[in-house]
């Protein structure tokens, strides 16, 4: 091969930069799905917000969906450890019900996955996974809205329990 050319990317090769998470529910931390999924996985939490999306309850559980310009979800953008990123990818997946290979773009599931941009604390904008809910799928069921956005308060509120993390044991890469 001469210098200076430049050899073709071969096809289906893994990206290699890992799009962080935005949570806002129960995989917040401190929240029962962080402590079972994301604990011990993460190498960045960082608080921020997302514009112009509205915050639902259906039960135990958050499902956000379009809302007007002035709305605003409060979560958490994580950046997950790259040793494991694939496989917490696959069982945030599971948990949400949203199959990334379906023909039908998850279309009759509560959540798809899609990538946007939120407003961290710092003031900065960073890209993000995030489960976004089915609006059809979400007038089937009964819920209420949380008018403030943030699943922490509401759930404070409700439970009369504040969502603090108790001490968990760091886990290494591969571990259960």
């Amino acid at each position: 091969m001469k210098l200076g050319t430049r050899r073709a990317v071969p096809p289906n090769t893994r990206e290699w930069i890992q799009t962080p998470l935005f949570v806002y529910g129960t995989l917040r931390r401190g929240q029962h799905n962080y402590m079972r999924l994301l604990a011990g996985y993460t190498v960045s939490e960082i608080p921020a917000t997302i514009s112009g999306m509205r915050l639902y309850t259906v039960g135990h559980f958050p499902v956000m969906v379009e809302g007007e310009p002035d709305e605003v979800v409060h979560g958490e953008w994580m950046i997950v450890h790259p040793i494991v990123y694939a496989h917490v990818l696959e069982m945030l997946d599971r948990l949400e019900g949203y199959n990334p290979t379906a023909a039908d773009g998850n279309a009759s599931g509560l959540y798809r996955r899609e990538k946007r941009r939120v407003q961290l604390a710092s003031g900065s904008e960073a890209l993000a996974w995030m489960y976004i809910g089915n609006p059809a799928m979400l007038e089937a069921m009964p819920h209420a809205l949380i008018p403030d956005g943030n699943w922490l308060t509401f759930y404070a509120e409700l439970t009369g329990r504040t969502a603090v993390p108790r001490p968990f044991r760091t886990r290494r890469a591969g571990e259960n």
